[in-house]
């Protein structure tokens, strides 16, 4: 190789070197692996990336995060939320006060979580097949013929009685309060996803799909009637008293005043009495302040379903605590002589 080409390929290759070693430490940085930065505020429990709870805090931090300073942890959802604030993973997450009001049964810490604020509502949506799914027809004669197979289309909720359901995040918790409630016996299977749930849904191997989140949903908002899904009313009585039943439309889906069950949601905290209960403080009174340009802003359309900010249901309301001064030297009462 003559000393033009050598120096040809140098030039090339020198730039490229020089590229990989001020790049590899960004590189490095992304490691999984690597220890994450330290937050120096208040930890937020919250869920999956770009769902219900995860945009909530986005607009939290829009509007309070220079009062106080918010970092997200991001779950599979409430349940997952009270796990982590047992843990002290978190110092204040999001969750259903139905999650609550069960995990708190078997948790002492997650007994003595206490709400700051109320939230907006998590529904339940009931997903299903708008063609219905088939049911292949029984064996007959010794499987010399069979019976003629059947198309089934669910059309509400009750009729999910001794169905197969497809239940993601949250709705693994509630579909088992509900199949207790109701004694439907129906037969439940925890998917990790919304769109696998929803291609189970579309390939018949479950009759409906169960997914728990704010109005609208992240996962529903953008299918067409031409995706093979749709949703049924909620149509049986509400099994605790917290919850109700309340209309949602979504109109891709040419669905409009849909019954569907819904749950309050409520931000929870641990009952800190140091500086943290400060902090909590603050950002409880900073929402409260910013509550009407949080709903008349361009934000979640879930903060417009908060009516009374210290509704907290059942859930115990958190109080500031005062701060324990010492006692100075020599105050008090006079020692007698």
């Amino acid at each position: 190789m003559n000393q033009q080409r050598i120096q040809h390929i140098t030039g090339l290759v020198a730039p490229m070197l020089i590229l990989y070693g001020t790049t590899s430490g960004a590189l490095a940085a992304r490691d999984p692996d690597a220890p994450t930065a330290a937050c120096t505020g208040l930890k937020v429990a919250t869920g999956a990336p770009g769902k219900g709870y995860s945009k909530l805090f986005a607009d939290m931090r829009a509007v309070c995060g220079a009062a106080v300073p918010l970092c997200e942890v991001n779950t599979e959802g409430g349940l997952d939320n009270l796990n982590a604030l047992s843990t002290k993973e978190a110092d204040i997450g999001m969750a259903q006060v139905d999650t609550w009001a069960t995990m708190k049964l078997g948790d002492e810490n997650i007994n003595g979580l206490q709400g700051v604020l109320a939230l907006n509502f998590n529904y339940l949506h009931v997903v299903t097949a708008s063609r219905g799914f088939r049911i292949t027809g029984a064996a007959k004669w010794g499987g010399l013929s069979k019976e003629d197979d059947q198309v089934v289309t669910i059309q509400r909720f009750s009729e999910l009685r001794g169905r197969r359901v497809a239940l993601v995040g949250s709705a693994q918790l509630l579909g088992r309060q509900l199949d207790r409630a109701l004694q439907y016996k129906m037969e439940m299977v925890d998917v990790e996803t919304d769109g696998k749930a929803f291609d189970m849904v579309r390939n018949g191997s479950v009759a409906a799909a169960f997914s728990v989140s704010g109005w609208p949903s992240g996962t529903l908002r953008n299918l067409k009637q031409d995706s093979g899904l749709s949703l049924v009313p909620f149509d049986v009585q509400t099994p605790s008293p917290q919850m109700n039943v309340r209309t949602l439309n979504y109109r891709g889906l040419g669905v409009y005043n849909n019954n569907a069950l819904a749950i309050p949601n409520v931000l929870f905290t641990r009952p800190f009495k140091g500086d943290k209960a400060g902090e909590v403080a603050k950002l409880k009174a900073c929402l409260v302040g910013k509550l009407g340009e949080l709903q008349e802003g361009s934000f979640e359309p879930g903060w417009n379903e908060i009516k009374d900010t210290n509704n907290t249901y059942d859930v115990p309301r958190y109080e500031t605590a005062s701060p324990q001064r010492p006692v100075a030297e020599g105050s008090g009462a006079k020692k007698k002589s």
